[in-house]
């Protein structure tokens, strides 16, 4: 299974808007799986960038808990 993209969730965003969907009022869960407990997402971040240059951004990361 191949992850999603920024680009994906984009699409799926714009999609639920068109929709009629009001995105403000929306909230960002997060589970492993079906079975598994919901998480509420509180922030998302910049996650990894290339190994090569240290510049491009490779992947966001949603947390269910911001405080370090």
């Amino acid at each position: 299974m191949k992850p999603i993209t920024a680009n994906d969730l984009l699409q799926f965003f714009e999609q639920l808007q068109a929709d009629g969907h009001d995105l403000s009022k929306i909230a960002i869960n997060f589970r492993t799986d079906n079975d598994s407990d919901v998480q509420s997402c509180v922030a998302v971040e910049e996650d990894l960038f290339d190994a090569e240059t240290n510049s491009r951004l490779e992947s966001i990361v949603f947390l269910a808990n911001n405080n370090e």
